[in-house]
């Protein structure tokens, strides 16, 4: 079972081209905690959290600073399973005021670059990633958004 598994995601990421800079985004849109439709920001940031610790430094963050219209917090929700992310995570997450977009298209999640562990912030201009930075803990993102 595992194998299949595994075989299943890795097919997957290489149906699944990562972002790069340079690329042209996708116009899509995310419902957020609260249930509300965003389209992602076509010139701005995104910043794009992978689990539950990366999630709580951008949460800290914005609890502290006033999100900007122009950044959209996407947060990977594709692999928690959906009892869990309704009884649990999504209660969580409406306590806080500032949008949180989940994204739950696995496959869309393997085309934004991605490390473990790491906030990505992709920075997005005309449509078109300008850079890609990866933050690692509160300090940084505190540097790099100011």
């Amino acid at each position: 079972m595992r194998v299949i598994f595994l075989i299943l995601i890795t097919s997957l990421m290489l149906n699944a081209q990562m972002l790069q800079v340079g690329d042209r985004v996708k116009q899509i849109k995310l419902k957020s905690q609260h249930d509300k439709v965003y389209t992602l920001v076509n010139n701005g940031i995104w910043i794009i959290s992978w689990n539950k610790a990366t999630t709580k430094i951008a949460n800290r963050y914005f609890d502290e600073h006033k999100m900007p219209d122009n950044m959209n917090l996407i947060v990977d929700t594709s692999e928690i399973p959906s009892g869990i992310f309704s009884l649990f995570a999504r209660p969580k997450m409406k306590k806080y005021k500032h949008p949180i977009l989940l994204s739950f298209d696995k496959r869309y999640n393997l085309t934004l670059p991605f490390k473990a562990d790491i906030i990505t912030l992709l920075y997005v201009k005309d449509t078109k990633v300008r850079k890609i930075i990866y933050i690692k803990n509160s300090q940084e993102l505190e540097k790099v958004l100011k």
